[in-house]
């Protein structure tokens, strides 16, 4: 394929009933040169049916099928493997985004020669009245790599946020070319490894406004579930990352961002856990997992270097914010 500004890269697994959706904001986009590539994982006939009924006519649609399931990581690598765009995006299948979103994109790529690009990120469900930005970006932000990080980690307060996911991002294809940037398989946390991974690789990052992403959490999607393989994948996602920061020799300089970010994912798993386990006794178990968990990625000699006295006394009394409400 010559001249695709674009390639979107959408894994889908079993979400038949929200591809028509997602596809739809796909091809009625205001942007011409968009390449759509499909990467089904192991999928029941359903979604390829979907496909080839509604969407045959389209030129722009690659498919491709995994007769094994990859989970999102493997498929997303697939399609990088064979994206001819000159920026790269992806989308989950069961979301959509804005009819203007690659129009925005190709556009202030274009005009600020950046690796990475950002988009705002809305959250939508069947039960909120409206939905919830969980990032906003209301201007052009031009960022270093490691602004990026802190304001991604929390700690540094700009004004914006950033969210971990891939999602809502492009990558210029040259940049994930040169550095040789790919998923990890097989782990449910592998888009905060990804953007770890690429903001300390990326000279320039910015934050686009004009569109957004539209993100649709789902009853039993990965991240409204909770077993044991989120527990281990959480101890494999942040011995990967810290062992990134060390290979790079960055650890020292970023040791603050990477106990922020896992103290994050430590919250959701904990989260997770009183969400979708109803037992108390599974409740329980589960919860001394996650405490065997942490000390595997924490060293809290180090840890304690990085934190100030008052976080420190949070973690000990989470619910105390005046002492006078003890005292008297």
């Amino acid at each position: 394929m010559n001249n695709i500004d674009i390639s979107v890269i959408i894994p889908a697994h079993n979400t038949a009933l929200y591809l028509k959706k997602c596809l739809d904001s796909m091809v009625n986009q205001t942007a011409a040169n968009v390449e759509i590539i499909i990467v089904d994982d192991a999928s029941e006939p359903t979604l390829k049916s979907i496909l080839y009924e509604k969407y045959k006519n389209y030129q722009n649609i690659t498919y491709l099928r995994n007769e094994t399931p990859m989970r999102p990581g493997g498929a997303r690598n697939r399609g990088l493997d064979i994206a001819h765009g000159r920026y790269i995006t992806f989308c989950d299948s069961d979301d959509w985004v804005d009819l203007n979103y690659f129009e925005q994109i190709i556009k202030y790529m274009d005009s600020t020669m950046a690796d990475i690009g950002m988009v705002s990120m809305m959250r939508n469900d069947d039960y909120s009245p409206k939905p919830i930005y969980k990032c906003y970006y209301d201007r052009l932000y031009t960022l270093t790599s490691s602004a990026a990080l802190k304001i991604l980690s929390g700690s540094y307060d700009m004004g914006i946020k950033i969210v971990p996911a891939c999602i809502n991002k492009v990558y210029r294809r040259e940049f994930i070319s040169t550095t040789n940037s790919r998923f990890e398989q097989d782990i449910y946390f592998q888009g905060i490894l990804y953007s770890v991974y690429t903001f300390l690789r990326a000279q320039k990052i910015i934050c686009i406004p004009g569109t957004a992403y539209h993100h649709y959490l789902r009853i039993n999607s990965i991240t409204q579930s909770f077993d044991q393989k989120h527990i281990n994948d959480f101890v494999e996602c942040f011995t990967r990352m810290k062992a990134y920061f060390e290979n790079i020799g960055k650890y020292e300089e970023y040791a603050f961002e990477y106990y922020r970010i896992c103290e994050h994912y430590i919250n959701i798993l904990v989260s997770e856990l009183f969400e979708y386990i109803p037992n108390e006794t599974a409740k329980k178990t589960y919860l001394l997992e996650i405490i065997n968990a942490i000390k595997n990625v924490v060293n809290f000699d180090d840890y304690y270097k990085y934190i100030t006295a008052e976080q420190l006394r949070h973690h000990i009394q989470p619910h105390i914010d005046n002492t006078f409400d003890i005292l008297y």
